[in-house]
């Protein structure tokens, strides 16, 4: 049989290990660290797939992890604008945006790159059949801790007659 030298210290360690687990499921705050993140070698068209994949899937792998992922390549200028991410998700749940969480479908322009700014406009299926075209406007950040990556400034619905076939 296994004398304990210490009864107590073994009794709340193993407590400590079992209990560990547990919490970190139950814990409200999600772990961020599996969600895409900004990176030198993604280019604008790789940037905008991200956060229309991650919105159309909102709540996976934890309730709103897509919007998450959005205000994470949102520029620093945008997340001035729309931020803190609570702000943002409020904002993005909302009209005219909201059409973008859980969607259905999606087309992709090709993307217009002029110097270090980006467009491209993506046409979004709705869970109710309704059809949305976004713009997104992107730009290349030139200092700071994005230096060289693709960001989004902004996105906004544009009218489906405003939008070229071709476009789409």
């Amino acid at each position: 049989m296994l004398k304990i030298k210490y009864p107590v210290l073994a009794t709340v360690a193993i407590s400590w290990l079992l209990a560990a687990p547990l919490q970190a499921a139950l814990s409200s705050k999600p772990d961020n660290t599996d969600l895409a993140q900004p990176r030198v070698d993604l280019a604008p068209q790789d940037v905008v797939g991200i956060v229309v994949k991650a919105l159309a899937n909102n709540d996976q792998p934890f309730p709103d992890a897509g919007i998450a992922t959005t205000f994470a390549f949102a520029s620093p200028g945008n997340k001035t604008n729309t931020g803190p991410l609570e702000r943002f998700t409020r904002m993005v749940k909302s009209p005219p945006y909201g059409v973008m969480v859980n969607h259905v479908a999606r087309d992709f322009s090709e993307v217009v790159e002029a110097g270090n700014s980006a467009y491209q406009l993506v046409k979004l299926t709705a869970m109710d059949g309704r059809e949305v075209v976004f713009a997104f406007r992107l730009s290349k950040q030139l200092d700071g801790q994005f230096e060289g990556m693709w960001m989004t400034d902004a996105v906004w619905p544009v009218s489906n007659a405003g939008a070229p076939k071709q476009a789409l």
